[in-house]
């Protein structure tokens, strides 16, 4: 992992290490005048997974696993394995719980996680979130996992994705008395992060209005929507409680937003992306899409992620960048720090690498 100088405070947080000094930064660094950079944070945290009911009109008997990461003190244990074969080594199983200072509520940021992905594909930047006092959670997207992949989805599976995020709030919401999460937990400003179909699930709880007219095509042509699946394309789920949203190298759904549907997405939206191949600028300007782009020239759609497939970004340096700028928002957007510097690096005026573009609303 390239050295990189140690992440600002958050606010109500403890202090996390000053700065590095500048002799310790490698040479192929970015120039010391672009500002200070964020290093990701990899400490020991806890980890559950329980399953939790997804209710909602067009589903019958829906149950997702539902994925917890959250600070603890413990420095060994078990390590959850994801899907059978990927090791957390970071993440220690049923740990227990570091008490917050009484009466403070942690901030939650909540992953969605690509096709035939899973909710642990992004341990590495929410292990970080949580080192710096959030709570994280993922559901897993059952029919759309790498081991239980549905082929064709139904029409309606994008929808069902929002309400596996949605019951993931009321999961955490509903947590009882004597479950150490209960009651600590702040599920009225969420962050939503996502990538790729993850990345479109963000992107449609950012408030579009939807085309249900063209989804009610799309069932004429693929039959097989039930009445409940074409009720529910004319009132897609929303939440009020999901504040922000970030999708990772995921295109928005556009066939199926109204012409006018992005004019209505009422949340912060900052959106990153690979550029060339898969590059989203066509999308954007034909959608009149309003979110900060921000741009990674020559990586790949793993780089967002912790999939260890080759890519020209190396794949930790990626994860430092990715890191910083979702610090940044979140601290922005849900803890509301909107001051220096988490707005320098929101609008480019902090450059963080010399092939990361930032593109303002």
């Amino acid at each position: 992992m390239p050295l990189l100088l140690t992440a600002l405070p958050l606010a109500v947080f403890s202090l996390l290490p000053a700065c590095a000094p500048d002799e310790t930064k490698p040479e192929d660094s970015a120039d010391a005048a672009s500002g200070p950079v964020m290093e990701r944070i990899d400490v020991p945290v806890g980890y559950r997974v329980m399953d939790i009911p997804v209710e909602a009109g067009w589903l019958d008997g829906r149950a997702v696993p539902m994925n917890l990461w959250y600070a603890t003190d413990a420095t060994g244990g078990d390590h959850p394995i994801y899907i059978e074969l990927f090791q957390d080594e970071q993440s220690i199983v049923d740990a227990p719980f570091k008490d917050p200072a009484p009466g403070e509520l942690l901030p939650l940021v909540i992953y969605s996680h690509g096709s035939q992905g899973w909710a642990g594909n992004a341990s590495p930047l929410l292990r970080h979130l949580v080192a710096q006092g959030w709570i994280a959670a993922g559901p897993d997207h059952v029919g759309n996992t790498l081991l239980d992949n549905e082929d064709p989805r139904p029409i309606s599976y994008p929808l069902t994705r929002m309400a596996d995020v949605i019951a993931t709030i009321d999961a955490i919401k509903a947590l009882p008395e004597g479950d150490p999460l209960h009651g600590r937990v702040d599920t009225d400003h969420v962050l939503v992060m996502g990538h790729s179909f993850g990345g479109q699930t963000a992107w449609l709880l950012s408030g579009p209005a939807i085309d249900a007219a063209a989804l009610e095509a799309r069932c004429v042509e693929a039959p097989g929507c039930t009445e409940a699946e074409i009720a529910a394309f004319s009132a897609p789920p929303a939440d009020p409680r999901i504040r922000a949203v970030m999708p990772l190298d995921g295109f928005a759904w556009e066939d199926v937003v109204a012409a006018s549907g992005w004019a209505q997405a009422d949340r912060p939206i900052l959106y990153m992306a690979r550029s060339g191949d898969g590059d989203d600028a066509p999308f954007l300007t034909a959608a009149d899409a309003d979110p900060t782009w921000v741009r990674f020239e020559g990586a790949c759609h793993e780089t967002f992620t912790s999939t260890p497939l080759p890519c020209d970004f190396e794949k930790e340096e990626g994860l430092d960048l990715v890191a910083a700028y979702l610090t940044a928002f979140g601290a922005a957007e849900i803890l509301g720090l909107r001051e220096p510097p988490w707005t320098e690096i929101l609008d480019g005026t902090t450059s963080l690498d010399p092939r990361v573009t930032v593109h303002l609303p």
